[in-house]
């Protein structure tokens, strides 16, 4: 099957998409950087022990991936094939938080229904992602 090598209109929706998704990562995280009681503030006492008992490669790892998604999104905007690797980064820095959270750190117990759905689309948006650069350079539309 042959495809156009030119994008579809849908192609350069989808990116921004994912571009405005990942800068609302990006400034989330900074944000919990620059000041972590933002997100400890509403926290119970069992839910900050486990936030102060996150271990050191846990919080780059989420800058890791949420930069390297958006670094993914802007190289979809310049057509580079570099956005594969940077999803793929991404995609693995995601796992390696959620499987932190669902399965080491016992903290899913602690998360509501809406908590558990955010986490499980977070993880889902990066497959997409992943899935959105093979498609796109597989049909040449990055190169």
């Amino acid at each position: 099957m042959s495809y156009s090598t030119q994008p579809k209109v849908w192609y350069w929706v989808v990116t921004i998409l994912f571009l405005l998704w990942f800068l609302v990562g990006i400034s989330a995280f900074v944000a919990e950087m620059n000041d972590p009681t933002i997100v400890t503030a509403t926290l119970t006492k069992k839910e900050l022990a486990t936030y102060n008992d996150l271990p050191g490669w846990y919080l780059p790892n989420v800058g890791i991936a949420v930069l390297t998604g958006t670094l993914a999104c802007v190289a979809f905007l310049f057509q580079r094939n570099i956005a594969v690797r940077f999803a793929l980064i991404s995609f693995v820095a995601v796992g390696l938080s959620t499987f932190y959270n669902t399965i080491i750190s016992g903290t899913w117990e602690m998360l509501g229904i809406a908590e558990k759905g955010f986490t499980i689309f977070i993880l889902i948006m990066s497959v997409l992602l992943v899935m959105f650069a093979r498609m796109a350079a597989k049909r040449n539309w990055i190169r």
